[in-house]
């Protein structure tokens, strides 16, 4: 595969999340306001439960199944082969995992209504196999179903979504794009899968594999998801699962983007891995760092800067808690940032996820523990500085791997100038914040805008950043060309 299919396939997924970027803009402001913030809780709660399931059903088949494939891309028999043997192997787990949601729903739940409609995500989830189409590098299609399954539930949500009572048809409406979004990839599966030849497959052939991939998974759902369900158990407050559901939302759309480049990158770093590459490998991981200090560092000074005032705009009266929440959250967007850039885009890609699953667990150990001590004290608060700690401690872990096979200055040295370009924005916008005060959403808008602009000039006049300089006169040649 080229370097321009690749840039391609980058556009493609970024398509998508620029979209994932964009929805949450329209509706998170309105369902704040119509289901409230106890409501917006009980789904945090409900979709925290429920993902334990959705994870199990998965068995790390995605993360396996995306290299496997990614490794044998150029020979359609193999990895024929291998997509069968996973895809029926995750099968027979996903069954056992509804099968054991439907038990805990029937003896324990406490919101049966939404949790039995959300037993489709599960459902969902074993009949997905998105793995494939990553695998092949195959992004376009897979983006524009996305997009057309957003768009819809988009306009689902504001025609059946009116009243604080509308929170089933809410969950439905989420679950039900969840198995279509599935369903559709199996139309264009015949035309790059060869069919089954079931006497050849190895259904439990990838099983030592697979457990390795869900080993860190589960690490993740513990330092993720069970922030949330523990939040639930111990203070038993749906509006402080409501405020930290929220303060995560935000969190999470600034790694969207993040997000997106590593899942186009890690396919492309395991062939050039498998190739012996290294210096390209280098060279890749060094424009991945400019470019994610060039997106986070802006993001998380202004999120501290103005994040007290976008909340209370973006999410109306009720969600106060988010004002504080959220300056305190934003950290973790950069520090997330440099460990799933070091994790997906190389230490993965190169075979070393069983070492990442170790790290993952250690910051889910400390997790666990900030958790059961700060939550009990500081309820959301807690949960939040929990979390912030085991990412630096994941963080640190994965850097102190990474120097063994690349100098970590292709880590830190391209940080400087954009770190020096955040702190003299937040500088501004902190002046901005005492003489504009006003929480409107013209005040907001001309902060954020300033910042850019700040942020802009700094980097570019005042520190002549070479790889933003190299990204303005690429786009300048095509422009030229075309």
């Amino acid at each position: 595969m080229t370097q321009k299919s690749v840039k391609k396939n980058y556009i493609y997924n970024l398509a998508y999340q620029v979209l994932l970027v964009i929805v949450p803009f329209v509706t998170i402001p309105y369902l704040s306001r119509i289901l409230g913030v106890e409501n917006i809780g009980i789904n945090s709660f409900v979709l925290s439960i429920v993902s334990y399931f959705v994870l199990l059903a998965n068995i790390g088949v995605g993360s396996l199944g995306q290299r496997e494939i990614a490794l044998h891309q150029d020979d359609r028999k193999t990895y024929s082969k291998i997509f069968w043997d996973l895809f029926f192997y995750q099968a027979i787990v996903g069954t056992i995992s509804f099968l054991a949601y439907v038990i805990y729903v029937t003896f324990f739940s406490s919101y049966p209504g939404v949790q039995w409609i959300m037993a489709i995500n599960i459902v969902a989830a074993v009949a997905d196999m998105a793995w494939l189409y990553r695998g092949l590098e195959e992004y376009r299609y897979i983006s524009v179903r996305n997009i057309f399954i957003k768009l819809c539930s988009v306009v689902a949500i504001f025609v059946f979504v009116h009243t604080s009572n509308d929170l089933p048809i809410y969950v439905l409406i989420n679950s039900i794009s969840l198995l279509l979004s599935s369903i559709l990839l199996w139309f264009k599966l015949p035309k790059i899968v060869n069919k089954p030849v079931l006497k050849d497959i190895r259904i439990f052939k990838y099983w030592k594999d697979s457990i390795i991939y869900f080993l860190p998974q589960i690490a993740t759902s513990i330092y993720t998801v069970l922030d949330k369900t523990m939040l639930g158990f111990i203070t038993g407050s749906e509006a402080e699962n409501g405020y930290y559901e929220q303060t995560y939302k935000i969190i999470q759309l600034c790694l969207i983007i993040i997000t997106s480049l590593n899942a186009v990158i890690a396919p492309r770093m395991a062939f050039l891995y498998g190739k012996g590459k290294k210096k390209e490998i280098q060279d890749r991981m060094k424009a991945s760092f400019h470019f994610i200090y060039m997106i986070t560092c802006p993001m998380m000074f202004g999120l501290i800067a103005v994040g007290s005032a976008f909340s209370l705009i973006f999410f109306g009266e009720g969600y106060e808690k988010v004002q504080t929440l959220l300056p305190l959250f934003a950290p973790i967007i950069l520090i997330i940032a440099i460990s799933n850039c070091i994790s997906g885009q190389f230490l993965i890609p190169i075979g070393k996820r069983l070492r990442t699953a170790v790290y993952l667990w250690v910051g889910a150990a400390v997790n666990i523990v900030c958790n059961l001590i700060l939550i009990p004290i500081l309820a959301s608060y807690g949960a939040a500085i929990g979390s912030l700690i085991a990412e630096i401690v994941i963080t640190v872990m994965h850097v102190l791997l990474l120097r063994k096979y690349m100098p970590l200055k292709i880590v830190f040295k391209p940080m400087i100038n954009y770190f020096i370009s955040g702190v003299v924005m937040f500088l501004v916008l902190f002046l901005l914040d005492n003489l504009l005060s006003s929480p409107t959403i013209i005040v907001v808008a001309a902060k954020i805008v300033c910042g850019a602009v700040v942020y802009y000039i700094v980097l570019r006049f005042m520190l002549h950043d070479h790889f933003l300089d190299y990204e303005i006169q690429k786009v300048k040649d095509k422009i030229v060309r075309r």
